[in-house]
């Protein structure tokens, strides 16, 4: 016979879990949020020393003319290759039902890699990205495409023979 936890006590196990599974969350997100401040205090430093070697020239050039050109506004912070070895998994993952989805595809990834809380995500950045990727592993025999490459419909995806030796 099993002992049964009253609903109330249950209540109060899960309301824990999840506060403390928030806790986690921000501390995780604080300790990006530290390296980003890290990281901007080197760059500011970086520019003073530009902006300093730009007065010893004989040439005088107004600092504040000078538009600031944007990087990338979405950047994978994952080491070379894990996108890809992160695509096949999921692949992997899902396929025993047949062909899988770029929408499933995506969500796998978002979910594993993306915070939504501090960022405003495009999805079309991130598809582009995807889409780059499918396309290179598709042309090195990773993957099998189960739709037409020139087709406007969502893409499924399966591993071929050779993801055995990946």
């Amino acid at each position: 016979m099993t002992n049964r936890i009253p609903p109330s006590l249950n209540w109060l196990i899960d309301k824990r879990a999840r506060v403390s599974g928030e806790i986690a969350k921000t501390k995780k997100l604080m300790k990006k949020a530290e390296a980003l401040i890290h990281d901007l205090e080197i760059l500011e430093q970086k520019l003073k020393a530009i902006d300093s070697t730009l007065d010893l020239h004989e040439i005088k050039i107004d600092v504040n003319l000078i538009n600031p050109i944007r990087s990338h506004e979405l950047r994978l912070n994952l080491p070379y290759g894990q996108l890809s070895k992160s695509i096949l998994t999921c692949i992997r993952l899902y396929e025993v039902n047949g062909p899988v989805s770029k929408n499933i595809i995506e969500k796998f990834i978002v979910d594993r890699y993306f915070e939504f809380d501090g960022e405003n995500i495009k999805s079309g950045k991130i598809k582009r990205i995807l889409n780059r990727t499918l396309n290179n592993l598709y042309h090195r025999g990773y993957l099998v495409r189960h739709h037409a490459g020139d087709s406007r419909e969502i893409g499924s995806w399966t591993t071929s023979a050779k993801f055995e030796i990946y």
